[in-house]
C-alpha cells in the first residue's frame, strides 16, 4: 500500500486505509488521516484531530475542518461529542476505539432522537483526538507494555499543546450558544492517558467551578467531563477534592446532573497495579503531608476509596445498572468519583460494556433536561 509523506492513501469513500503491521515494530510518528476534514457518516458527522508527540497538529486542515464546520453551524444548536483515546491505540482507521466511538454517536443520534420527541433534532459531531498512544505495536501485547514510561511522557505533552486549542474552539461555541440561551451540549471524554489528557488540559477550568460557595457549579468548558480508567496520580485531583469536602461540610447541595464523572473498573490491573508500580519512584523523590496524600502520588483516583463516591453495578445484567452512593454528601456533589464491576466495565479496555454505555447516555441527556428546568424556574 503507497503512502505519501507518511499518510495512508485514503479510499474513494475518503476515509484513509488502514496501515498494514508488522508482527512486531514501531508506529511512526506520523498522522494516519489525510487532512479531508469531516466526514459524513448519514446521521451524524465525523471530526478526526491528531496530535504529533509534542503535541503539535500533524495537519493543520485538520484543526481548520473543525473550526469551519463549527463556524458553519451558526445559532445552531449542536451535540458535540469528543473522545480521546489512551495508551495502545491512535487514529488508525482500523483502531477499535474509533468503531466503538462511532457506535457511541449512534446512540447519541437515537437518544436525541428521544428526547426531541417530534420537536427540531440536533445535529451531532463527534470528534476523535488521535496522538501516539502506540508506538510499538506487538501483535502479542508483551513488549508493548515496555511503551507505558515513554507513552505517558508523550500524553503529558500533548495535555500542554495544541489539543487545547481544539478544546477552546468548543468551549467556545459552547458558551456563545449558550450565552444566546441555546441548548448546545458538549462532553469531552477520555481514556486511560487520554484521561490524563483530558484532565490536565481542563483542570483549572474544573476547579475554578468547584471553587464558589453558590449551589450550582457552572464549568464554562463543558456540560459534562468524563474520564474513564485514567492515568494520573490522584494527586493531581486531590485540589477539587479538597473543594468538594467543603461543599459537603458547609452543606451545599445543588440538584444538577454531575459535571465531572471519573469512572474506573475495580479489575482494572493497568491503572491499579502497573500504574502505582510504574510510579513508585516519586515516594522516594517527592515529599507528602500524610498517608493519604501519599496514597494519591502513587494511585489513580478510582482506586482510592476514600476518593470514591459511587459504586456502579450490573445486578440483572442486559443494558441495565445500578448507581449506589457510598460517600458523606455524594448526593448533591456534581463530582463523581465511580468504581465500576465487570459488569459494566471490564478491565482496562472493556470501556464500550452496554451497561456503562446506558448510565453514560442516561447522564448526558440529564443535562437536556436540567437545561430545560433552569429556562422556566430560575435557581434559588
Amino acid at each position: 500500500m503507497a503512502q505519501t509523506n507518511g499518510v495512508t492513501d485514503s479510499r474513494p469513500d475518503g476515509r484513509a486505509d488502514p496501515m498494514s503491521k508488522p508482527l512486531v515494530g514501531l508506529i511512526p510518528n506520523r498522522p494516519h488521516q489525510a487532512p479531508l476534514g469531516i466526514f459524513n457518516e448519514g446521521t451524524y458527522d465525523l471530526a478526526i484531530v491528531e496530535f504529533d508527540d509534542q503535541g503539535r497538529c500533524y495537519d493543520r486542515a485538520q484543526m481548520d475542518a473543525v473550526a469551519d464546520k463549527l463556524a458553519g453551524y451558526g445559532e445552531e444548536d449542536v451535540i458535540i461529542v469528543v473522545f480521546v483515546h489512551g495508551w495502545k491505540h491512535d487514529a488508525r482507521s482500523d483502531d477499535t476505539n474509533l468503531a466503538e466511538f462511532r457506535n457511541v454517536l449512534k446512540l447519541a443520534v437515537g437518544k436525541e432522537a428521544e428526547q426531541a420527541s417530534g420537536g427540531r433534532r440536533r445535529p451531532v459531531l463527534g470528534v476523535f483526538v488521535g496522538w501516539r498512544g502506540m508506538s510499538l505495536f506487538d501483535r502479542y501485547g508483551i513488549l508493548d507494555n515496555a511503551t507505558f514510561w515513554d507513552r505517558q511522557d508523550a500524553g503529558r505533552r500533548v495535555a500542554v499543546g495544541s489539543v487545547r486549542e481544539l478544546f477552546g474552539r468548543f468551549r467556545h461555541y459552547r458558551n456563545h450558544r449558550k450565552d444566546a440561551g441555546g441548548a448546545p451540549l458538549l462532553i469531552i471524554v477520555g481514556h486511560s492517558f487520554g484521561g490524563m489528557i483530558v484532565y490536565s488540559a481542563l483542570a483549572q477550568s474544573l476547579i475554578e467551578a468547584a471553587t464558589p460557595s453558590a449551589a450550582e457549579i457552572a464549568p464554562r468548558f463543558a456540560d459534562l467531563v468524563l474520564l474513564v480508567n485514567p492515568a494520573f496520580e490522584a494527586a493531581r485531583y486531590l485540589p477539587i477534592y479538597d473543594l468538594v469536602l467543603r461543599r459537603v461540610a458547609q452543606s451545599v447541595r445543588t440538584s444538577q446532573p454531575p459535571v465531572f464523572i471519573c469512572a474506573t473498573a475495580e479489575n482494572d490491573w493497568a491503572t491499579g497495579m502497573a500504574f502505582p508500580l510504574g510510579n513508585i519512584l516519586s515516594i522516594f523523590t517527592e515529599s507528602c503531608r500524610g498517608q493519604e496524600e501519599r496514597q494519591a502520588m502513587l494511585r489513580t483516583v478510582g482506586h482510592l476509596s476514600w476518593m470514591t463516591t459511587h459504586i456502579l453495578a450490573s445486578p440483572a445484567g442486559g443494558a441495565s445498572y445500578q448507581l449506589s452512593e457510598i460517600a458523606e454528601g455524594a448526593q448533591g456533589n456534581p463530582f463523581w468519583v465511580v468504581q465500576a464491576t465487570p459488569a459494566v466495565i471490564d478491565g482496562h479496555n472493556g470501556i464500550f460494556q452496554a451497561p456503562f454505555l446506558t448510565f453514560v447516555a442516561d447522564q448526558v441527556f440529564q443535562h437536556v433536561q436540567y437545561s430545560r428546568l433552569k429556562a422556566t424556574r430560575p435557581l434559588s
